[in-house]
């Protein structure tokens, strides 16, 4: 989609402003991973050996966004709207390689851009979207990002956070959370989950309903760990 020279004018400025405010707001959050040997063998790692395909749900993405703003070469979708144009301005800021589109609008052809970039040999990436986005149901699993692993041989990486003191959005779809500033956010890492590029369609199916149970259960058990009353689905 283009933008008139308006439209992209402002969504650099509003995009600078943000990242700014990002990077001042989010710093005084201090982080406790849970599974920390997950995030250094497969994020973390310098000369990263394999694609890694990081899977959280959309009401995570923000933080989890921020979080990972150094860690080596990384690929992220975003969608092809006005709002999408902004953030897009964003994540270049912090240093991700952007593809655009999402599963309402121009998503087939954003994964397979992002296949091509991985299949191209060279970089191995930390790529990934949020598996129920952009506009839900929340905590539903979208096919897209399994079928980018099964074809690019990345692993599959589901991954949630919550927190103690954090700011709820309760008319959001997704019930977005972020934390208060000078708050402790606990990430927490599953087991990464090879895909094989065989698979059928049934085996497919089952596996992103058993990925899609790993990673609400994942959600569930960082809720607790903080002590977090999750908004009702």
């Amino acid at each position: 989609m283009s933008y008139t020279i308006k439209q992209r004018t402002k969504a650099a400025i509003i995009g600078f402003f943000v990242t700014w405010l990002a990077r001042m707001w989010f710093a005084t959050v201090r982080v406790t991973i849970v599974n920390q040997n997950v995030y250094d063998r497969h994020f973390r790692q310098t000369g990263r050996p394999h694609h890694v395909v990081g899977a959280s749900w959309h009401r995570h993405a923000i933080f989890l966004f921020y979080f990972f703003r150094n860690l080596g070469d990384r690929l992220i979708m975003i969608s092809r709207s006005l709002d999408g144009e902004m953030t897009a301005n964003i994540a270049r800021r912090f240093g991700y390689t952007v593809v655009r589109g999402s599963s309402s609008r121009g998503g087939s052809q954003a994964l397979e851009q992002m296949i091509d970039v991985m299949n191209a040999g060279g970089k191995k990436y930390l790529c990934g979207t949020a598996v129920d986005g952009p506009r839900g149901p929340a905590r539903i699993m979208k096919k897209g990002m399994v079928a980018v692993a099964r074809q690019t041989g990345a692993l599959f990486v589901p991954m949630a956070c919550s927190g103690s003191r954090l700011i709820t959005f309760p008319k959001a779809w997704d019930k977005t959370i972020l934390p208060k500033p000078f708050s402790r956010m606990t990430i927490i890492f599953g087991e990464p989950v090879p895909i094989p590029a065989d698979l059928g369609h049934f085996e497919l199916e089952t596996i992103c309903r058993n990925l899609e149970d790993r990673l609400n259960h994942l959600t569930d058990e960082v809720d607790s760990i903080c002590g977090y009353r999750t908004v009702s689905r």
